[in-house]
């Protein structure tokens, strides 16, 4: 008796089997959409514009060259101009300054935060000790350090409105006298007004009185005064 001999070989078989890597995409959709000739020509009038917009929007040359796209020097032309920025580099830090002038300025810290910290707080003991004996303005004035003038010592007073009270107004005629004569011996030992200074002192009044005749430099403050006392 014959037995069918058996083989491990693998059964090909043809195409009944889809090949689902190689096998191009189904279009049917596609071809659905695009089944009438007035949508055919609308989608490519779409396409059309789409691309004339993208045309317009995109930039010009000077522009791409302003960005540093598109290149107009040649290749000597640029190895110039990177030889020129270098050199103009390496001049430039030649002339920074350097890590002694920085710490001179301020500008770099040699010390550590805590460092600085105890040295303010160092400082500030010493004048704070040197303020603690510093002399009085009593003993800088006995030892003419400073003069009277250099030091005004303010005192708290009490605001007074002077001027509803007139005091001129309540003289007497012998008050009026008193001042009056009081002002003529001032002006009596008073020196002459200079003749370069007469041109800024005001003339007399036709109706001036014979003491005021007899003293033609008395000045313009002074007139004013008694004036306001004979009223």
């Amino acid at each position: 008796m014959a037995f069918a001999r058996s083989s491990s070989r693998p059964i090909r078989v043809g195409n009944a089997l889809e090949n689902k890597e190689n096998a191009r995409p189904w279009d049917g959709d596609h071809r659905d959409e695009y089944a009438s000739e007035s949508e055919r020509v609308a989608a490519k009038l779409a396409r059309k514009e789409s691309l004339n917009i993208k045309l317009a929007l995109r930039p010009d040359r000077q522009e791409l060259i302003n960005r540093n796209i598109l290149l107009v020097q040649s290749e000597h032309e640029r190895q110039e101009s990177w030889e020129a920025i270098g050199a103009r580099l390496i001049r430039r830090l030649s002339m920074r300054p350097t890590a002694e002038e920085l710490v001179e300025r301020n500008i770099l810290k040699s010390q550590s935060p805590a460092e600085e910290k105890k040295q303010k707080e160092e400082k500030k003991r010493y004048l704070l000790r040197k303020l603690s004996f510093r002399p009085t303005v009593d003993e800088l004035k006995e030892k003419k350090i400073i003069r009277f003038s250099d030091y005004i010592e303010v005192t708290q007073a009490h605001d007074y409105d002077r001027r509803a009270d007139k005091p001129w107004t309540r003289l007497t005629p012998r008050d009026k006298a008193a001042i009056r004569r009081e002002l003529n011996e001032f002006k009596s030992s008073e020196m002459a007004v200079h003749e370069e200074s007469k041109h800024l002192t005001r003339s007399l009044p036709a109706a001036a009185t014979a003491c005021e005749r007899a003293r033609p430099q008395a000045s313009t403050m002074v007139r004013q005064t008694v004036a306001a006392l004979r009223l």
